[in-house]
This record gives C-alpha cells, sequence and structure tokens, in this order.
C-alpha cells in the first residue's frame, strides 16, 4: 500500500513535470513575441504618454521610461532563450511565476488607471484588462505544472551538457540583443514633440508651448496629459469641440458664455493651469485640467474640432 502511494507521488510528479517541460514554450514564445514588438516601437515609433491622475501614475511612468523598456526587452531575450534550452528547470519555473504574476499586476494598475493599452506589445494596443487575464492564465497554467521544489534542485551547478546548452544560450542572445540595443539607442526620441515646442524653465522644469494648428490630421494628443482622465475617453468618438481656455482669460470666458447661450453640443473645456492655481471655472461643459508634471502654455482661446478623436480643424471660430 505504501509502495502504491510512492508510485502515485512520484507519476504525479513526473507528469507534473512534463507538463512543465512542454508548457514553458508558451511563456518563452510570450516574451520573444513581446521583446520584439516592445524593440519595433521604440526604434520606430515615440512612447505614448502615461495617463495622469491615477495613484499608480508614479511607479507606470518608470515602467514607461524609454531605458527601462530597454532593459526589459534584453531581459525577456535570455529569459525566453533559457526556458527554451530547459535550463535550471526549477528555477525557471519559479522565476516563470514570479514573472508574470508580476505582469498581471502591472496589467492590473494600467486597467485602473485608465490607460488604453497595457503596452506589453509595443505599438499593438491591447486592452490592459485582457492581458491582465491572459497573464492569469499562464499563472494558472504555471500553477498546475508546478515543479515539486526541493533546495537540492535550485542549486545553480550546471551539467556537462547544460554548460554547453547556457553558451549557445549566450551566443544567440548577443546575436539577438546586440543588433536590437544599438537600433533602440540609435533612435532620438522627444515624447512631446506631437504638442508644440519643448523647451527647459529656468527652474529645471519642463515647459511646453501647445501649438494646435499642427495637430490637423492627428490624433488630438492631450487626452492622456489630464490630471483626471474620468470621461476623456468620450473624446474619442463622434463630433467634439474642444476649447483650451486659461482661468484668468476674459475671452475664455467670453467664449465658453457664448458656446452655452447657443446651447452648443458635445463641447468640453481644456484647462491650461496657470503657476498660481486654476480659479474655478462656471461651465456646464465636461472640463479637464492639464497636468501638472510641466509648465503648459498656449494662446487661448482656441477650438479645435474632433471627429473620432482626430483633429479635423483649428481655430477660434469652428463651427460643428
Amino acid at each position: 500500500m505504501v509502495k502504491c502511494g510512492r508510485m502515485a507521488d512520484m507519476n504525479e510528479e513526473a507528469v507534473k513535470q512534463l507538463g512543465f517541460a512542454r508548457f514553458r514554450f508558451v511563456p518563452a514564445g510570450v516574451l520573444l513575441v513581446a521583446a520584439t514588438l516592445k524593440t519595433y516601437q521604440l526604434v520606430t515609433a515615440p512612447l505614448p504618454p502615461v495617463v495622469q491622475g491615477s495613484m499608480f501614475t508614479p511607479l507606470l511612468e518608470l515602467f514607461n521610461d524609454r531605458y527601462f523598456l530597454m532593459a526589459t526587452v534584453m531581459g525577456e531575450i535570455l529569459f525566453a532563450l533559457i526556458l527554451i534550452a530547459d535550463i535550471w528547470r526549477s528555477w525557471m519555473w519559479l522565476l516563470s511565476l514570479l514573472g508574470f504574476s508580476a505582469f498581471t499586476l502591472v496589467s492590473l494598475m494600467k486597467g485602473l488607471s485608465g490607460e488604453t493599452s497595457c503596452g506589453c506589445f509595443g505599438t499593438i494596443t491591447v486592452n490592459p484588462w485582457l492581458t491582465m487575464a491572459f497573464d492569469l492564465s499562464i499563472v494558472a497554467c504555471l500553477a498546475i505544472f508546478r515543479e515539486r521544489l526541493k533546495w537540492t534542485r535550485l542549486k545553480l551547478a550546471l551539467s556537462p551538457s547544460d554548460r554547453k546548452k547556457i553558451s549557445v544560450v549566450l551566443v544567440v542572445w548577443l546575436v539577438l540583443a546586440v543588433p536590437a540595443l544599438y537600433a533602440m539607442l540609435s533612435l532620438k526620441q522627444q515624447p512631446h514633440t506631437t504638442l508644440g515646442t519643448e523647451f527647459t524653465g529656468l527652474d529645471g522644469r519642463r515647459m511646453i508651448l501647445l501649438e494646435p494648428e499642427t495637430w490637423i490630421d492627428k490624433e488630438f494628443p492631450l487626452i492622456s496629459r489630464f490630471a483626471e482622465s474620468e470621461g476623456s475617453e468620450a473624446l474619442r468618438q463622434g463630433t467634439w469641440l474642444v476649447l483650451l481656455v486659461q482661468p484668468d482669460c476674459p475671452d475664455c470666458k467670453q467664449k465658453m458664455k457664448g458656446l452655452e447661450e447657443t446651447e452648443t453640443e458635445n463641447v468640453a473645456i481644456v484647462v491650461i493651469a496657470s503657476h498660481g492655481g486654476e480659479k474655478e471655472l462656471q461651465t456646464s461643459f465636461p472640463t479637464f485640467v492639464l497636468d501638472r508634471q510641466n509648465g503648459w502654455f498656449a494662446e487661448t482661446p482656441v477650438v479645435v474640432k474632433l471627429s473620432d478623436g482626430i483633429c479635423v480643424a483649428v481655430g477660434e471660430q469652428i463651427e460643428k
């Protein structure tokens, strides 16, 4: 009876090991795809700014840092190659479990912050809630195909065959990583070039002079720069008139009053906060305030006409 129990335990352990031995190709493939797409984004496109106003914003700003993403790409490639080579299986199972659990938490933070994409796959937009569900499914599979951890098996000692494998892994990693790193470093990007002219103030603060006339036929770039993003996604659908104002601008107040009197629909107000703090604006229109991480300047009032989130016209007088 005892012998049968031991055999059952051994068979169960063998099944779990065999399961992870095969399943390891799934996380390895996901990591390689994610690394490839992030590399393509870092080489060809500017990084989208992080949605402001969330308690997770400082942490997400770190995750969105260009050099942090480069390091992530290098690590994802190396990790995937070690998984494929089947070296340190117990360690790789444990690190895969921890890694995809961390990916799940990052997707959760992005979802709660109102991000429209997880950013895991470069320029390909994937809802962070979908990514979180996918990462959770991988975590669940890893838990099913778990390794029975023993400290004796967690040693990093390599057999002669494993030494050959790790040598091959390092060579392949260098062949893939070095050109990717060179390409990513060769691109000089300014994260706010779509907004206007950027310069540095006397206090070292980033200052941005908004140039709405350059936004024509492009996506409205201010949605991700609102201090509070609640309700801002509505601007991506239908036709809107977005009025850029400053709190102490008499012409801005007159413009808002005129729009209210004509009962114009689908109007939104974007407040460019002053250094002294914005005064409360009395208006029935949805109102958004730009974040305070940067200094903002613009000639106001100015109206930006949006069609499904794309700027189609800019001026002082625009009719729907």
